[in-house]
């Protein structure tokens, strides 16, 4: 039986309020609890284990500990959650995955790996012990990270609403809650004090080159000192406003989409864009969210780029469609909008030939992706352009065009005329001139049309398809994550 004493914890009192406010966690229901071995999750677990058997909560809770493998002390990570575990007499499932292995293999980086290979873990263990809930430790000011590097890479609603009390796991009838979310890192620190808990310390947490502590570590610290002393609590406020416009505006999404949606096969959802036209543009983005949310499809790399180029598809114009995250792909069929599952690519390395989605944005793999769009000249944004050039962005004569583009990996046989080089030069030829070194080489790609090389990316454009004084319209190709 547990104290008393323990459960009049403020700290746990506080928990248990916010639990109970959001509906995270019902009676009788069995829980996996994610522990790390740091203070948040142990703290978390600890929490959930003063009240499993309280106020007729009737929780079956199990540890659960996923060693990633990256650190040469991870072992004794486990070790530690097993005697925790043991200490308070729960059950404990363990596993080690490569995630290092895992990020390579993927082409992406190193946190979105661990990302993606812990909760495969945790719902794989859920599903096994038959939990419907799986239990992390984000706090607060994870939440503050979370939403400033969202702003950063340009969110939408949603992302800037931060992290959610409780969601589904994509893929899974399992649901994904977070207790401490109300607490703030010191706070659970100090809990873990009073109730004499030990935990584990990351020592990786500390190195910057990991976005999320260079967050942490640096760019919050400097813009509480330069801007805002108080930025936590005011991005928590942005949050909680998001949350609640985002709420409305789903709301008022709700009748829009039933009059738009038209029978399609299993797998995909179709608009009609008649329909849609008839809505506000704002109106359209939460109506297209609501048929991504209906295809389970992740939300999670959506940005509000990536909303405007889906809304712009219900626009007459330009034939095209958007490669959404995930594999899926939003293409417009004559009088519909259709969301569906698209081919997936691979990373560059093994990349096939492409069709470009043009105008529109074209996923590869590997974190990679290339988006075009077209339009009339603007004279002086292409001035501007030129004195100074954003690395992976060019400007081509949309005139000079012939058929469609396609992205693929350079051969030996490819050449071209670079823009102010003098005459034809093979691809190699060219690296080698520019003493471009190896390990990048396998990374540039080649985008093509009827005539040839287009652009190399993201080095040079062919002198061909130069802007110059007679050009009406040009196709602006973005090269991200090279």
């Amino acid at each position: 039986m547990r104290s008393l004493q323990r459960q009049a914890d403020p700290f746990i009192r506080a928990v248990a309020e916010f639990i109970d406010a959001n509906a995270l966690i019902a009676p009788g229901e069995a829980v996996v609890a994610a522990v790390s071995g740091g203070a948040d999750s142990v703290a978390m677990a600890s929490v959930l284990n003063a009240l499993a058997d309280s106020g007729g909560r009737s929780w079956r809770l199990t540890i659960a500990h996923l060693d990633h493998q990256l650190r040469q002390d991870s072992r004794d990570d486990e070790r530690f959650v097993r005697e925790l575990a043991a200490g308070w007499s729960l059950p404990c499932v363990t596993a080690a995955r490569d995630v290092a292995a895992e990020a390579t293999r993927t082409g992406g980086g190193l946190e979105e790996a661990a990302r993606m290979v812990r909760y495969s873990f945790l719902v794989e263990t859920a599903q096994n012990l038959g939990a419907g809930v799986v239990a992390v430790g984000h706090q607060a000011d994870d939440n503050v990270e979370t939403i400033l590097y969202r702003l950063a890479r340009g969110t939408h609603l949603r992302g800037l609403a931060g992290m959610s009390p409780g969601r589904s796991l994509a893929g899974s009838d399992i649901r994904l809650v977070r207790p401490l979310l109300q607490c703030r890192r010191q706070e659970v620190e100090q809990y873990c004090r009073r109730a004499g808990l030990q935990w584990r310390t990351d020592h990786t947490n500390a190195e910057v080159r990991y976005r999320r502590n260079f967050i942490r570590h640096e760019l919050l610290p400097a813009i509480r000192e330069k801007l805002n002393p108080r930025v936590d609590e005011a991005l928590l406020r942005l949050a909680g406003a998001a949350s609640q416009v985002e709420a409305y505006l789903l709301e008022k999404a709700a009748e829009p989409f039933g009059s738009a949606v038209r029978p399609s096969p299993a797998g995909s959802v179709a608009l009609d864009r008649a329909a849609l036209k008839a809505s506000a543009p704002v109106i359209r983005q939460f109506v297209i969210r609501l048929a991504l949310e209906r295809l389970s499809a992740p939300l999670g790399d959506m940005s509000a780029a990536r909303y405007e180029e889906l809304a712009a598809l219900v626009e007459d114009g330009l034939g095209g469609g958007v490669s959404l995250p995930g594999g899926w792909v939003a293409r417009r069929e004559g009088p519909l909008l259709v969301l569906s599952r698209g081919k997936t690519t691979m990373p560059p390395a093994h990349l096939a030939t492409v069709v470009l989605i043009c105008p529109g944005t074209t996923e590869l793999g590997g974190g990679l992706s290339i988006r075009c769009r077209v339009g009339p000249i603007d004279r002086e944004a292409f001035e501007r352009h030129r004195r100074q050039p954003v690395p992976g962005v060019e400007f081509v004569d949309a005139g000079c065009l012939r058929g469609p583009l396609v992205c693929r990996p350079r051969t030996a046989a490819d050449a071209f005329r670079p823009l102010g080089c003098d005459g034809s030069q093979s691809v190699s030829d060219f690296l080698t001139n520019r003493k471009v070194r190896r390990d990048l080489r396998t990374k540039v790609l080649c985008v093509r049309d009827d005539l040839g090389i287009v652009y190399l990316v993201p080095l040079r454009i062919d002198q061909r398809v130069r802007v110059g004084p007679r050009t009406a319209k040009v196709l602006c190709i973005e090269a991200c994550g090279f």
